[in-house]
């Protein structure tokens, strides 16, 4: 009965506790879906916040959403603690991890290496807490958390030292010891710098000495554990680890986010040296995205480059619109004939002062010659602040229609119109022959008069002109006055 009972004893101990005897070590050389066996896969793996198993067994942490928390943690608890003297264990870990920005050279925010009472960390935050811990309960020392970060963003809330750094953090986030992030080669003493972000695969070895209570991080671009390492820190853990604890990953984006995945992952605890990992057998990381920045600002420069073409064309436009020389209803029914503002403006100089021959009830008259057919005109230039109404404004123009005896007469509106006319020479002028009929009255109505002193003249106002047979009649009782022009084009 005794020995039934003895192998009943063994039998039952060896099934009910088949990970138990394999908690000193394992490996992932590449990771597998979480099933619900409780753990008894020694594949599997616990996620928690956005952390994934990629298809080909990578371990994807963070992807780049901002502001995220990714976990991974080994399923199962292990004993740290020595039932014996009440000592932390002795561990090793190695992992093979990379860390891709969103944007090159602008970290976000980073990952850590954590040993912890639970396995889905409550209440932690993302970005500077790295999802391990929150605002209300980093630095107490009741979380027994141990930590290395590496962290890709200067907090100067925790003391960063740069945005490129490993640091040894116990209970809460100013890390205990941090160094520049680098590593060492056999050829060469002098430590060189290691860029947390390039997206490159970077192996780190941590290792805890229990009898010498000396903590050494390694880091290394090869699956070669270098000699020298990169931070040592004298530490006792075994006030600050519980007598069992879980173990694994936490990873956190901030303003800006960051891929955070792991290749591999060993651990072994009591003595010992973990597993080698072959980084060439390890699951690839995804091509590289195609970088946005530029993307970025080839659409920028393209917009910017739109949006200033698309406000010189509108200018032109408008500018065009306004200068353009728009034949109005009324124009067409008395027909004279036209030029544009921009050639009467040219023609007088830009209607300066010194071609200035006087003030008409419309507006000012201007001396111009136009520069296609060397014509001598005399341009009037209407104001808005004109005495007279429109309906006499339109008879002049009714009666500066192109005639044998008459000068030609061209207005432009717009704002202020140009009345150009035809100034004929001295003796040229036909005054023509007084005819009965209707007539039309006008006023200030600029001609060239026949004078033996070779002057233009302008008629008086309330002179009465009338059509007959295609020609217009002016009536006698036109006065010299107000407008004159000399033989050297001076007028007074």
């Amino acid at each position: 009965m005794a020995k039934g009972l003895k192998s009943l004893w063994l039998f039952l101990f060896l099934f009910t506790n088949p990970v138990l005897s394999q908690l000193n070590e394992f490996v992932y050389n590449g990771f597998k879906t979480p099933n619900n066996n409780n753990g008894n896969d020694n594949n599997s793996i616990s996620l928690n916040g956005v952390a994934e198993i990629q298809h080909n067994g990578l371990l994807k942490l963070t992807n780049d959403t901002t502001r995220i928390i990714g976990h991974a943690f080994y399923p199962n608890p292990i004993q740290f603690i020595n039932s014996t003297d009440g000592k932390a264990f002795s561990f090793s870990t190695a992992f093979a991890f990379a860390i891709v920005p969103e944007y090159a050279k602008l970290g976000g925010h980073g990952l850590a290496f954590t040993i912890s009472p639970s396995k889905d960390l409550q209440g932690a935050l993302p970005s500077q807490y790295l999802g391990i811990l929150n605002s209300n309960n980093t630095g107490n020392s009741s979380n027994h958390i141990f930590a290395v970060e590496f962290d890709t963003v200067q907090d100067f809330e925790f003391k960063d030292i740069n945005d490129n750094h490993v640091g040894i953090d116990i209970n809460g986030l100013v890390s205990n010891a941090s160094v520049n992030a680098s590593y060492f080669t056999e050829a060469d003493s002098t430590p060189r710098i290691l860029n947390l972000k390039s997206g490159k695969t970077i192996q780190a070895w941590i290792d805890y000495d229990s009898t010498t209570n000396q903590l050494n991080v390694t880091l290394s671009l090869s699956s070669t554990k270098p000699s020298s390492s990169i931070l040592s820190f004298d530490v006792d853990l075994s006030p600050i680890l519980q007598d069992t604890m879980y173990v694994g990953f936490s990873a956190s984006t901030g303003l800006l986010a960051s891929y955070h995945y792991i290749q591999g992952w060993s651990f072994k605890i009591r003595g010992g040296q973990a597993s080698s990992l072959d980084l060439s057998s390890l699951p690839s990381l995804p091509g590289k995205k195609q970088s946005q920045t530029g993307l970025v600002i080839g659409l920028s420069v393209t917009v910017t480059l739109i949006v200033v073409l698309s406000i010189g064309a509108a200018f032109y436009l408008i500018r065009k619109i306004k200068n353009a020389d728009v034949v109005e209803d009324w124009e067409v029914d008395i027909g004279p004939h036209r030029f544009s503002y921009k050639e009467l403006k040219h023609a007088t100089r830009g209607f300066r002062d010194k071609e200035l021959l006087g003030f008409g009830g419309f507006g000012r008259v201007y001396k111009g010659t136009l520069p296609k057919s060397n014509t001598q005109v005399a341009v009037k230039r209407i104001s808005h602040e004109s005495k007279q109404g429109f309906r006499e404004f339109a008879s002049e123009i009714a009666s500066m229609g192109r005639r044998p005896s008459m000068r030609q007469v061209v207005r432009y509106l717009e704002g202020e119109a140009g009345l150009p006319e035809e100034v004929a020479p001295p003796g040229e002028y036909d005054g023509g022959k007084r005819g009965g009929g209707g007539g039309i009255e006008f006023e200030d109505f600029v001609h060239s008069y026949p004078s033996s002193s070779g002057m233009f003249e302008k008629a008086s106002p309330r002179s009465s002109v009338g059509e007959r047979d295609g020609n217009v009649d002016v009536e006698a009782g036109l006065r010299v006055s107000t407008v004159s022009i000399s033989g050297g084009g001076d007028g007074r």
